[in-house]
Protein backbone atom coordinates (compact mmCIF):
# COMPACT_ATOMS: atom_id res chain seq x y z
CA UNK A 1 0.00 0.00 0.00
CA UNK A 2 2.88 2.36 0.72
CA UNK A 3 4.09 2.06 -2.89
CA UNK A 4 0.59 2.79 -4.20
CA UNK A 5 0.44 5.89 -1.98
CA UNK A 6 3.77 7.09 -3.38
CA UNK A 7 2.56 6.26 -6.90
CA UNK A 8 -0.53 8.41 -6.40
CA UNK A 9 1.67 11.21 -5.07
CA UNK A 10 3.72 11.09 -8.29
CA UNK A 11 0.78 11.15 -10.72
CA UNK A 12 -1.57 13.42 -8.74
CA UNK A 13 -0.35 16.67 -10.40
CA UNK A 14 -1.22 15.17 -13.79
CA UNK A 15 -4.95 15.49 -13.05
CA UNK A 16 -4.51 19.27 -13.04
CA UNK A 17 -2.38 19.38 -16.21
CA UNK A 18 -3.67 20.71 -19.52
CA UNK A 19 -2.56 17.49 -21.25
CA UNK A 20 -4.91 15.45 -19.06
CA UNK A 21 -7.88 15.05 -21.43
CA UNK A 22 -5.91 14.02 -24.53
CA UNK A 23 -3.74 11.63 -22.51
CA UNK A 24 -6.76 10.01 -20.84
CA UNK A 25 -8.43 9.55 -24.22
CA UNK A 26 -5.31 7.88 -25.60
CA UNK A 27 -5.02 5.73 -22.45
CA UNK A 28 -8.64 4.61 -22.84
CA UNK A 29 -8.03 3.59 -26.47
CA UNK A 30 -4.88 1.67 -25.50
CA UNK A 31 -6.74 -0.13 -22.68
CA UNK A 32 -9.61 -1.11 -24.99
CA UNK A 33 -7.23 -2.40 -27.66
CA UNK A 34 -5.17 -4.23 -25.05
CA UNK A 35 -8.22 -5.87 -23.49
CA UNK A 36 -9.49 -6.92 -26.91
CA UNK A 37 -6.71 -9.52 -26.84
CA UNK A 38 -8.81 -11.35 -24.25
CA UNK A 39 -11.70 -11.55 -26.73
CA UNK A 40 -9.32 -13.02 -29.29
CA UNK A 41 -8.17 -15.58 -26.71
CA UNK A 42 -11.78 -16.61 -26.04
CA UNK A 43 -12.40 -17.01 -29.78
CA UNK A 44 -9.22 -19.04 -30.23
CA UNK A 45 -10.18 -21.22 -27.27
CA UNK A 46 -13.56 -21.94 -28.84
CA UNK A 47 -11.87 -22.53 -32.21
CA UNK A 48 -9.48 -25.04 -30.57
CA UNK A 49 -12.39 -27.11 -29.28
CA UNK A 50 -14.21 -27.11 -32.62
CA UNK A 51 -11.04 -27.78 -34.63
CA UNK A 52 -9.82 -30.77 -32.60
CA UNK A 53 -13.31 -32.27 -32.44
CA UNK A 54 -13.57 -31.99 -36.24
CA UNK A 55 -10.06 -33.43 -36.54
CA UNK A 56 -11.02 -36.39 -34.34
CA UNK A 57 -14.07 -37.01 -36.53
CA UNK A 58 -12.08 -36.46 -39.78
CA UNK A 59 -14.66 -33.87 -40.90
CA UNK A 60 -12.82 -32.24 -43.86
CA UNK A 61 -15.34 -29.51 -44.87
CA UNK A 62 -15.61 -28.25 -41.29
CA UNK A 63 -11.82 -28.26 -40.93
CA UNK A 64 -11.35 -26.09 -44.06
CA UNK A 65 -14.05 -23.70 -42.87
CA UNK A 66 -12.38 -23.41 -39.46
CA UNK A 67 -8.98 -22.75 -41.06
CA UNK A 68 -10.43 -19.87 -43.11
CA UNK A 69 -12.01 -18.41 -39.97
CA UNK A 70 -8.69 -18.77 -38.15
CA UNK A 71 -6.83 -16.87 -40.90
CA UNK A 72 -9.20 -13.90 -40.59
CA UNK A 73 -9.03 -14.03 -36.80
CA UNK A 74 -5.23 -13.96 -36.81
CA UNK A 75 -5.13 -11.07 -39.33
CA UNK A 76 -7.39 -8.98 -37.09
CA UNK A 77 -5.36 -9.99 -34.04
CA UNK A 78 -2.10 -8.84 -35.67
CA UNK A 79 -3.63 -5.48 -36.62
CA UNK A 80 -4.92 -4.85 -33.11
CA UNK A 81 -1.65 -5.88 -31.43
CA UNK A 82 0.51 -3.69 -33.70
CA UNK A 83 -1.64 -0.61 -33.09
CA UNK A 84 -1.79 -1.35 -29.38
CA UNK A 85 2.01 -1.24 -29.24
CA UNK A 86 2.18 1.86 -31.47
CA UNK A 87 -0.32 3.88 -29.44
CA UNK A 88 1.18 2.65 -26.17
CA UNK A 89 4.56 4.10 -27.19
CA UNK A 90 2.89 7.38 -28.09
CA UNK A 91 1.21 7.42 -24.68
CA UNK A 92 4.53 6.69 -22.96
CA UNK A 93 6.32 9.60 -24.61
CA UNK A 94 3.36 11.93 -23.86
CA UNK A 95 3.35 10.99 -20.18
CA UNK A 96 7.12 11.18 -20.02
CA UNK A 97 7.09 14.60 -21.65
CA UNK A 98 4.61 15.90 -19.09
CA UNK A 99 6.37 14.40 -16.06
CA UNK A 100 9.85 15.47 -17.21
CA UNK A 101 8.62 19.02 -17.75
CA UNK A 102 6.89 19.00 -14.36
CA UNK A 103 10.01 17.81 -12.51
CA UNK A 104 12.34 20.17 -14.39
CA UNK A 105 10.11 23.15 -13.58
CA UNK A 106 9.91 22.06 -9.96
CA UNK A 107 13.67 21.49 -9.73
CA UNK A 108 14.63 24.68 -11.61
CA UNK A 109 12.07 26.80 -9.77
CA UNK A 110 12.24 30.55 -9.26
CA UNK A 111 13.49 29.86 -5.74
CA UNK A 112 16.56 28.02 -7.13
CA UNK A 113 15.53 24.75 -5.49
CA UNK A 114 18.08 22.88 -7.61
CA UNK A 115 20.85 24.72 -5.76
CA UNK A 116 19.23 24.89 -2.35
CA UNK A 117 18.67 21.12 -2.52
CA UNK A 118 22.44 20.64 -2.76
CA UNK A 119 22.87 22.47 0.52
CA UNK A 120 20.70 20.03 2.47
CA UNK A 121 22.18 17.32 4.66
CA UNK A 122 20.09 14.61 2.97
CA UNK A 123 20.27 15.69 -0.67
CA UNK A 124 18.87 12.94 -2.96
CA UNK A 125 21.65 11.52 -5.11
CA UNK A 126 21.84 12.21 -8.85
CA UNK A 127 18.71 14.30 -9.54
CA UNK A 128 19.71 14.34 -13.23
CA UNK A 129 19.45 10.54 -13.38
CA UNK A 130 16.10 10.56 -11.60
CA UNK A 131 14.66 13.00 -14.13
CA UNK A 132 16.26 11.52 -17.26
CA UNK A 133 16.15 7.78 -16.55
CA UNK A 134 13.88 7.03 -13.59
CA UNK A 135 10.96 8.90 -15.16
CA UNK A 136 11.29 6.81 -18.33
CA UNK A 137 11.42 3.56 -16.35
CA UNK A 138 8.53 4.66 -14.13
CA UNK A 139 6.23 5.54 -17.05
CA UNK A 140 6.99 2.42 -19.10
CA UNK A 141 6.71 -0.09 -16.27
CA UNK A 142 3.63 1.61 -14.76
CA UNK A 143 1.78 1.38 -18.08
CA UNK A 144 2.92 -2.20 -18.71
CA UNK A 145 1.82 -3.27 -15.22
CA UNK A 146 -1.53 -1.49 -15.57
CA UNK A 147 -2.31 -3.09 -18.93
CA UNK A 148 -1.17 -6.55 -17.89
CA UNK A 149 -3.16 -6.33 -14.64
CA UNK A 150 -6.35 -5.26 -16.45
CA UNK A 151 -5.85 -8.03 -19.02
CA UNK A 152 -5.45 -10.51 -16.17
CA UNK A 153 -8.66 -9.31 -14.51
CA UNK A 154 -10.67 -9.49 -17.75
CA UNK A 155 -9.09 -12.83 -18.67
CA UNK A 156 -9.99 -14.20 -15.26
CA UNK A 157 -13.58 -13.00 -15.64
CA UNK A 158 -13.84 -14.43 -19.17
CA UNK A 159 -12.26 -17.84 -18.62
CA UNK A 160 -13.23 -18.59 -15.03
CA UNK A 161 -16.81 -19.38 -16.04
CA UNK A 162 -15.61 -21.39 -19.05
CA UNK A 163 -13.24 -23.44 -16.91
CA UNK A 164 -15.92 -23.98 -14.26
CA UNK A 165 -18.41 -25.27 -16.85
CA UNK A 166 -15.86 -27.45 -18.65
CA UNK A 167 -14.51 -29.01 -15.45
CA UNK A 168 -17.86 -30.32 -14.29
CA UNK A 169 -17.97 -32.12 -10.97
CA UNK A 170 -15.26 -34.38 -9.64
CA UNK A 171 -16.70 -37.30 -7.66
CA UNK A 172 -14.58 -39.64 -5.54
CA UNK A 173 -14.70 -41.66 -2.33
CA UNK A 174 -12.52 -40.74 0.64
CA UNK A 175 -12.55 -42.71 3.88
CA UNK A 176 -15.83 -44.30 2.89
CA UNK A 177 -17.52 -41.02 2.08
CA UNK A 178 -18.48 -39.90 -1.41
CA UNK A 179 -17.28 -36.39 -2.16
CA UNK A 180 -18.36 -34.10 -5.02
CA UNK A 181 -16.29 -31.03 -5.96
CA UNK A 182 -18.03 -28.79 -8.54
CA UNK A 183 -15.68 -26.85 -10.81
CA UNK A 184 -12.72 -28.76 -9.38
CA UNK A 185 -10.35 -27.49 -12.08
CA UNK A 186 -10.93 -23.94 -10.83
CA UNK A 187 -10.01 -24.89 -7.26
CA UNK A 188 -6.97 -26.79 -8.47
CA UNK A 189 -5.87 -23.72 -10.46
CA UNK A 190 -6.35 -21.35 -7.49
CA UNK A 191 -4.37 -23.58 -5.14
CA UNK A 192 -1.62 -24.09 -7.70
CA UNK A 193 -1.12 -20.36 -8.37
CA UNK A 194 -1.41 -19.39 -4.69
CA UNK A 195 1.49 -21.68 -3.79
CA UNK A 196 3.47 -20.29 -6.74
CA UNK A 197 2.86 -16.67 -5.66
CA UNK A 198 4.07 -17.26 -2.10
CA UNK A 199 7.25 -18.99 -3.29
CA UNK A 200 7.91 -16.20 -5.83
CA UNK A 201 7.69 -13.52 -3.14
CA UNK A 202 10.01 -15.40 -0.79
CA UNK A 203 12.65 -15.79 -3.51
CA UNK A 204 12.34 -12.33 -5.10
CA UNK A 205 11.94 -10.15 -2.01
CA UNK A 206 15.52 -8.69 -2.20
CA UNK A 207 14.99 -7.50 -5.80
CA UNK A 208 13.56 -4.07 -4.99
CA UNK A 209 16.50 -2.97 -2.83
CA UNK A 210 18.96 -4.36 -5.39
CA UNK A 211 17.25 -2.48 -8.24
CA UNK A 212 17.31 0.73 -6.18
CA UNK A 213 21.03 0.34 -5.52
CA UNK A 214 21.76 -0.55 -9.15
CA UNK A 215 20.14 2.64 -10.44
CA UNK A 216 22.06 4.69 -7.87
CA UNK A 217 25.44 3.10 -8.60
CA UNK A 218 24.99 3.38 -12.37
CA UNK A 219 24.21 7.08 -11.92
CA UNK A 220 27.24 7.57 -9.64
CA UNK A 221 29.52 5.96 -12.23
CA UNK A 222 28.09 8.08 -15.06
CA UNK A 223 28.50 11.24 -12.96
CA UNK A 224 32.13 10.31 -12.25
CA UNK A 225 32.81 9.89 -15.98
CA UNK A 226 31.24 13.26 -16.77
CA UNK A 227 33.31 14.92 -14.04
CA UNK A 228 36.54 13.49 -15.51
CA UNK A 229 35.61 14.72 -18.98
CA UNK A 230 34.84 18.22 -17.70
CA UNK A 231 38.18 18.40 -15.87
CA UNK A 232 40.26 16.65 -18.52
CA UNK A 233 42.65 19.63 -18.85
CA UNK A 234 43.54 19.54 -15.15
CA UNK A 235 43.92 15.75 -15.21
CA UNK A 236 46.20 15.92 -18.26
CA UNK A 237 48.22 18.83 -16.90
CA UNK A 238 48.86 17.11 -13.58
CA UNK A 239 49.36 13.61 -15.01
CA UNK A 240 46.45 12.19 -13.04
CA UNK A 241 45.31 9.56 -15.55
CA UNK A 242 46.48 6.58 -13.49
CA UNK A 243 44.84 7.94 -10.35
CA UNK A 244 41.58 8.60 -12.20
CA UNK A 245 41.58 5.09 -13.67
CA UNK A 246 41.77 3.67 -10.17
CA UNK A 247 39.03 6.00 -8.98
CA UNK A 248 36.72 5.01 -11.84
CA UNK A 249 37.41 1.34 -11.14
CA UNK A 250 36.09 1.85 -7.61
CA UNK A 251 32.87 3.35 -8.96
CA UNK A 252 32.45 0.61 -11.55
CA UNK A 253 33.29 -2.18 -9.11
CA UNK A 254 30.28 -1.02 -7.06
CA UNK A 255 28.17 -1.38 -10.21
CA UNK A 256 29.54 -4.88 -10.84
CA UNK A 257 29.11 -6.05 -7.23
CA UNK A 258 25.45 -5.04 -7.11
CA UNK A 259 24.91 -6.40 -10.63
CA UNK A 260 26.11 -9.84 -9.57
CA UNK A 261 23.83 -9.77 -6.54
CA UNK A 262 20.96 -8.80 -8.84
CA UNK A 263 21.91 -11.58 -11.26
CA UNK A 264 21.95 -14.20 -8.52
CA UNK A 265 18.56 -13.15 -7.19
CA UNK A 266 17.03 -13.06 -10.69
CA UNK A 267 18.62 -16.43 -11.46
CA UNK A 268 17.03 -18.01 -8.41
CA UNK A 269 13.70 -16.44 -9.26
CA UNK A 270 14.10 -17.54 -12.88
CA UNK A 271 14.61 -21.16 -11.86
CA UNK A 272 11.22 -21.11 -10.21
CA UNK A 273 9.23 -18.92 -12.66
CA UNK A 274 10.47 -20.73 -15.78
CA UNK A 275 9.81 -24.09 -14.16
CA UNK A 276 6.42 -22.86 -12.99
CA UNK A 277 5.51 -21.75 -16.53
CA UNK A 278 6.50 -25.13 -18.00
CA UNK A 279 4.61 -27.11 -15.37
CA UNK A 280 1.58 -24.86 -15.96
CA UNK A 281 1.36 -26.24 -19.50
CA UNK A 282 1.04 -29.82 -18.21
CA UNK A 283 -0.89 -29.18 -15.00
CA UNK A 284 -4.33 -28.94 -16.70
CA UNK A 285 -3.70 -32.19 -18.61
CA UNK A 286 -2.76 -33.88 -15.34
CA UNK A 287 -5.87 -32.62 -13.53
CA UNK A 288 -8.24 -33.45 -16.44
CA UNK A 289 -6.67 -36.79 -17.37
CA UNK A 290 -9.04 -38.94 -15.23
CA UNK A 291 -12.13 -37.56 -17.01
CA UNK A 292 -10.50 -37.95 -20.43
CA UNK A 293 -9.44 -41.56 -19.80
CA UNK A 294 -12.92 -42.41 -18.53
CA UNK A 295 -14.38 -41.21 -21.83
CA UNK A 296 -16.33 -38.38 -20.21
CA UNK A 297 -14.20 -35.84 -22.08
CA UNK A 298 -13.39 -35.66 -25.80
CA UNK A 299 -10.05 -34.47 -27.24
CA UNK A 300 -11.54 -31.10 -28.19
CA UNK A 301 -12.89 -30.67 -24.68
CA UNK A 302 -9.49 -31.57 -23.24
CA UNK A 303 -7.83 -28.90 -25.40
CA UNK A 304 -10.43 -26.36 -24.29
CA UNK A 305 -9.89 -27.23 -20.63
CA UNK A 306 -6.13 -27.00 -21.09
CA UNK A 307 -6.34 -23.55 -22.67
CA UNK A 308 -8.94 -22.25 -20.20
CA UNK A 309 -6.87 -23.54 -17.26
CA UNK A 310 -3.73 -21.89 -18.64
CA UNK A 311 -5.57 -18.59 -19.14
CA UNK A 312 -6.99 -18.62 -15.59
CA UNK A 313 -3.63 -19.71 -14.18
CA UNK A 314 -1.84 -16.97 -16.13
CA UNK A 315 -4.29 -14.35 -14.84
CA UNK A 316 -3.95 -15.52 -11.25
CA UNK A 317 -0.16 -15.69 -11.68
CA UNK A 318 0.11 -12.00 -12.59
CA UNK A 319 2.30 -11.28 -9.55
CA UNK A 320 4.57 -14.24 -10.37
CA UNK A 321 5.26 -13.22 -13.96
CA UNK A 322 5.41 -9.47 -13.19
CA UNK A 323 7.45 -9.77 -9.99
CA UNK A 324 10.73 -8.48 -11.44
CA UNK A 325 8.96 -5.52 -13.04
CA UNK A 326 7.11 -4.81 -9.79
CA UNK A 327 10.42 -4.79 -7.89
CA UNK A 328 12.02 -2.42 -10.41
CA UNK A 329 8.89 -0.26 -10.42
CA UNK A 330 8.91 -0.07 -6.61
CA UNK A 331 12.55 1.03 -6.56
CA UNK A 332 11.88 3.73 -9.17
CA UNK A 333 8.79 4.99 -7.35
CA UNK A 334 10.85 5.35 -4.16
CA UNK A 335 13.61 7.29 -5.94
CA UNK A 336 11.22 9.71 -7.65
CA UNK A 337 9.08 10.18 -4.54
CA UNK A 338 12.17 10.88 -2.42
CA UNK A 339 13.30 13.49 -4.96
CA UNK A 340 9.92 15.25 -5.02
CA UNK A 341 9.56 15.11 -1.23
CA UNK A 342 13.01 16.66 -0.82
CA UNK A 343 11.95 19.55 -3.08
CA UNK A 344 8.61 19.94 -1.29
CA UNK A 345 10.34 20.08 2.10
CA UNK A 346 12.42 23.08 1.05
CA UNK A 347 11.00 26.14 2.72
CA UNK A 348 10.41 29.28 0.69
CA UNK A 349 13.66 31.24 0.99
CA UNK A 350 13.67 33.87 3.67
CA UNK A 351 13.78 36.75 3.87
CA UNK A 352 11.74 37.83 0.88
CA UNK A 353 12.71 40.95 -1.06
CA UNK A 354 11.36 44.23 0.28
CA UNK A 355 9.59 46.17 -2.51
CA UNK A 356 11.11 49.52 -3.49
CA UNK A 357 13.96 49.15 -1.01
CA UNK A 358 17.17 50.95 -1.96
CA UNK A 359 19.43 48.90 0.29
CA UNK A 360 20.29 45.38 1.25
CA UNK A 361 20.80 45.21 4.98
CA UNK A 362 21.56 42.81 7.79
CA UNK A 363 18.86 43.83 10.27
CA UNK A 364 20.52 42.03 13.17
CA UNK A 365 23.53 39.82 13.78
CA UNK A 366 23.58 37.10 11.14
CA UNK A 367 25.05 33.79 12.19
CA UNK A 368 26.05 31.50 9.34
CA UNK A 369 26.38 27.75 9.79
CA UNK A 370 27.77 24.91 7.71
CA UNK A 371 25.38 22.21 6.49
CA UNK A 372 26.34 20.02 9.47
CA UNK A 373 25.26 22.78 11.88
CA UNK A 374 28.72 23.92 12.97
CA UNK A 375 29.16 27.75 13.19
CA UNK A 376 30.99 29.51 10.38
CA UNK A 377 30.65 33.29 10.70
CA UNK A 378 28.89 35.99 12.68
CA UNK A 379 28.13 39.17 10.72
CA UNK A 380 27.18 42.43 12.46
CA UNK A 381 24.86 44.99 10.92
CA UNK A 382 25.88 46.07 7.43
CA UNK A 383 24.28 47.77 4.45
CA UNK A 384 24.82 47.65 0.69
CA UNK A 385 23.42 50.72 -1.06
CA UNK A 386 22.24 51.16 -4.62
CA UNK A 387 24.84 53.02 -6.65
CA UNK A 388 27.73 51.86 -4.46
CA UNK A 389 30.39 49.18 -4.78
CA UNK A 390 31.29 47.26 -1.64
CA UNK A 391 34.42 45.13 -1.59
CA UNK A 392 34.62 42.24 0.87
CA UNK A 393 38.03 40.86 1.76
CA UNK A 394 39.41 38.23 4.11
CA UNK A 395 41.51 35.11 4.09
CA UNK A 396 40.45 32.10 2.02
CA UNK A 397 37.93 29.82 3.71
CA UNK A 398 36.73 32.36 6.24
CA UNK A 399 33.19 32.42 4.80
CA UNK A 400 33.05 35.26 2.26
CA UNK A 401 31.34 33.20 -0.46
CA UNK A 402 28.90 31.72 2.05
CA UNK A 403 28.01 35.25 3.19
CA UNK A 404 27.27 36.11 -0.44
CA UNK A 405 25.01 33.09 -0.77
CA UNK A 406 23.09 34.10 2.34
CA UNK A 407 22.74 37.72 1.18
CA UNK A 408 21.53 36.55 -2.23
CA UNK A 409 19.01 34.19 -0.62
CA UNK A 410 20.59 30.84 -1.51
CA UNK A 411 22.07 29.74 1.82
CA UNK A 412 19.39 28.49 4.24
CA UNK A 413 21.68 27.74 7.19
CA UNK A 414 21.65 31.05 9.07
CA UNK A 415 19.85 32.90 11.82
CA UNK A 416 18.92 36.57 11.77
CA UNK A 417 17.09 38.77 9.28
CA UNK A 418 18.16 40.07 5.87
CA UNK A 419 16.34 42.76 3.91
CA UNK A 420 16.85 42.29 0.18
CA UNK A 421 15.77 43.95 -3.04
CA UNK A 422 14.48 42.43 -6.25
CA UNK A 423 16.63 41.68 -9.30
CA UNK A 424 19.66 39.78 -8.00
CA UNK A 425 22.54 38.50 -10.12
CA UNK A 426 25.17 36.34 -8.43
CA UNK A 427 28.30 35.22 -10.27
CA UNK A 428 29.92 32.39 -8.30
CA UNK A 429 33.62 31.62 -8.40
CA UNK A 430 32.95 28.62 -10.66
CA UNK A 431 31.64 30.05 -13.93
CA UNK A 432 28.82 28.49 -15.94
CA UNK A 433 28.74 28.50 -19.74
CA UNK A 434 25.76 26.55 -21.13
CA UNK A 435 25.81 24.71 -24.47
CA UNK A 436 24.45 27.61 -26.53
CA UNK A 437 25.75 30.10 -29.10
CA UNK A 438 27.79 33.15 -28.10
CA UNK A 439 24.84 35.54 -28.36
CA UNK A 440 22.93 33.60 -25.71
CA UNK A 441 26.11 33.26 -23.64
CA UNK A 442 26.40 37.04 -23.52
CA UNK A 443 22.89 37.78 -22.25
CA UNK A 444 22.23 34.66 -20.15
CA UNK A 445 19.64 34.08 -18.73
CA UNK A 446 17.77 36.42 -21.08
CA UNK A 447 17.11 35.51 -24.71
CA UNK A 448 19.39 36.84 -27.42
CA UNK A 449 16.27 38.00 -29.29
CA UNK A 450 15.86 40.66 -26.59
CA UNK A 451 18.90 42.46 -28.01
CA UNK A 452 20.01 43.57 -31.45
CA UNK A 453 23.26 42.31 -32.95
CA UNK A 454 24.63 45.84 -32.64
CA UNK A 455 23.98 45.89 -28.88
CA UNK A 456 25.67 42.52 -28.45
CA UNK A 457 28.68 43.54 -30.55
CA UNK A 458 29.00 46.86 -28.69
CA UNK A 459 29.05 44.94 -25.42
CA UNK A 460 31.82 42.68 -26.73
CA UNK A 461 33.87 45.77 -27.56
CA UNK A 462 33.27 47.24 -24.10
CA UNK A 463 34.47 44.13 -22.25
CA UNK A 464 37.54 43.71 -24.46
CA UNK A 465 36.44 40.81 -26.70
CA UNK A 466 36.01 42.56 -30.10
CA UNK A 467 37.52 39.58 -31.95
CA UNK A 468 34.39 37.55 -31.15
CA UNK A 469 31.95 39.92 -32.87
CA UNK A 470 31.77 37.73 -35.99
CA UNK A 471 31.00 34.60 -33.94
CA UNK A 472 27.77 35.70 -32.28
CA UNK A 473 25.83 32.70 -33.55
CA UNK A 474 28.61 30.14 -33.44
CA UNK A 475 27.76 27.23 -31.17
CA UNK A 476 30.95 25.61 -29.99
CA UNK A 477 32.18 24.45 -26.60
CA UNK A 478 32.81 27.96 -25.30
CA UNK A 479 34.05 26.57 -21.98
CA UNK A 480 37.01 25.12 -23.86
CA UNK A 481 37.20 27.77 -26.58
CA UNK A 482 37.64 30.73 -24.23
CA UNK A 483 40.48 31.27 -21.79
CA UNK A 484 39.73 31.74 -18.08
CA UNK A 485 40.20 35.50 -18.44
CA UNK A 486 37.89 35.66 -21.47
CA UNK A 487 35.23 33.72 -19.58
CA UNK A 488 35.44 36.24 -16.75
CA UNK A 489 35.07 39.12 -19.21
CA UNK A 490 31.98 37.35 -20.54
CA UNK A 491 30.43 37.49 -17.05
CA UNK A 492 30.71 41.28 -17.10
CA UNK A 493 28.90 41.31 -20.45
CA UNK A 494 26.02 39.46 -18.80
CA UNK A 495 25.85 42.09 -16.08
CA UNK A 496 25.81 44.94 -18.61
CA UNK A 497 23.02 43.35 -20.63
CA UNK A 498 20.85 42.09 -17.76
CA UNK A 499 21.29 45.27 -15.67
CA UNK A 500 20.36 43.76 -12.26
CA UNK A 501 19.83 45.96 -9.20
CA UNK A 502 21.88 43.79 -6.84
CA UNK A 503 25.14 42.20 -8.02
CA UNK A 504 27.36 39.70 -6.22
CA UNK A 505 30.72 39.03 -7.85
CA UNK A 506 32.84 36.25 -6.34
CA UNK A 507 36.47 36.67 -7.51
CA UNK A 508 35.43 37.12 -11.14
CA UNK A 509 38.62 39.06 -11.97
CA UNK A 510 41.09 36.55 -10.51
CA UNK A 511 42.34 35.51 -13.98
CA UNK A 512 42.74 39.10 -15.21
CA UNK A 513 45.64 41.49 -14.75
CA UNK A 514 45.05 44.55 -12.58
CA UNK A 515 44.63 46.93 -15.52
CA UNK A 516 42.00 44.72 -17.17
CA UNK A 517 40.20 44.17 -13.86
CA UNK A 518 40.26 47.91 -13.12
CA UNK A 519 38.80 48.73 -16.52
CA UNK A 520 35.94 46.24 -16.05
CA UNK A 521 35.11 47.49 -12.55
CA UNK A 522 35.13 51.10 -13.77
CA UNK A 523 32.94 50.11 -16.73
CA UNK A 524 30.48 48.32 -14.46
CA UNK A 525 30.10 51.31 -12.14
CA UNK A 526 29.65 53.69 -15.08
CA UNK A 527 27.12 51.52 -16.95
CA UNK A 528 25.09 50.48 -13.86
CA UNK A 529 25.01 53.58 -11.62
CA UNK A 530 21.77 52.46 -9.93
CA UNK A 531 23.00 49.00 -8.92
CA UNK A 532 24.41 47.81 -5.61
CA UNK A 533 27.59 45.85 -6.27
CA UNK A 534 29.25 43.51 -3.76
CA UNK A 535 32.63 42.22 -4.83
CA UNK A 536 34.90 39.56 -3.31
CA UNK A 537 38.52 39.94 -4.39
CA UNK A 538 42.03 39.30 -3.13
CA UNK A 539 43.37 41.97 -5.54
CA UNK A 540 44.13 44.77 -3.06
CA UNK A 541 44.71 47.31 -5.85
CA UNK A 542 41.00 47.22 -6.68
CA UNK A 543 40.00 48.67 -3.30
CA UNK A 544 40.47 52.18 -4.73
CA UNK A 545 37.27 51.69 -6.76
CA UNK A 546 35.15 50.68 -3.75
CA UNK A 547 32.75 52.97 -1.89
CA UNK A 548 33.24 50.80 1.17
CA UNK A 549 35.55 47.94 2.05
CA UNK A 550 34.58 45.24 4.54
CA UNK A 551 37.25 43.01 6.08
CA UNK A 552 36.30 39.70 7.60
CA UNK A 553 38.87 39.19 10.36
CA UNK A 554 39.55 36.03 12.29
CA UNK A 555 40.91 37.41 15.53
CA UNK A 556 38.11 35.65 17.41
CA UNK A 557 38.23 32.18 15.87
CA UNK A 558 37.01 29.31 17.98
CA UNK A 559 34.89 26.22 17.49
CA UNK A 560 31.80 27.66 19.18
CA UNK A 561 31.45 31.18 17.92
CA UNK A 562 33.08 31.03 14.47
CA UNK A 563 34.41 34.26 12.91
CA UNK A 564 33.22 37.79 13.63
CA UNK A 565 32.63 40.09 10.65
CA UNK A 566 33.89 43.57 11.57
CA UNK A 567 32.98 46.67 9.58
CA UNK A 568 36.41 48.32 9.59
CA UNK A 569 38.38 50.59 7.28
CA UNK A 570 35.35 51.84 5.37
CA UNK A 571 36.61 53.96 2.48
CA UNK A 572 34.46 56.71 0.99
CA UNK A 573 35.37 57.72 -2.55
CA UNK A 574 34.40 61.24 -3.60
Amino acid sequence: MQKLTLFWQLIKPFWFAKERNSALLLLTIVIILSLSSVWFSVQINQWNGDFFNALQQLDGPVLYELLQFFAGLIAAFILVMVYTDYLKKKLIINFRSWMTTYLCEKWLSKYSDHYRLRLQKSEPDNPDQRIAEDVDIFIQISLDLLLSFLRSVVTLGSFLTILWQLSGTLSFTLFGRELNIPGYMVWACVGYTLIGTVITHLIGKPLQALNFNQQKREADFRRALISRREHSAAIAGQGGEQQEQQSLKVYFSAVITNWYQLMHCERNLGFFTVGYAQVSMLAPIFFALPKFLSGALKLGGLMQIKMAFMQVSSALSWIIYAYQDIAKWGATVERLAAFINALDELEEPEPTPTPNSKTIALKSNIKLYLTDGSPLLTAQSMTLKLGELTMIQGRSGIGKSTLFKALAGYWPHFTGQIQRIESIYWIPHSLYLPDVDLARQLCYPKNSTDFSDTELQDTLHKIGLPHLCEQLYSQVNWKQQLSAGEQQRLMFARLLLNRPKLIFIDETTSSLDIDAASNLITLLKAELPQSAIAFISHQVALTQYADQVIYIEDDKINDKTGHDLNLVNTINIA
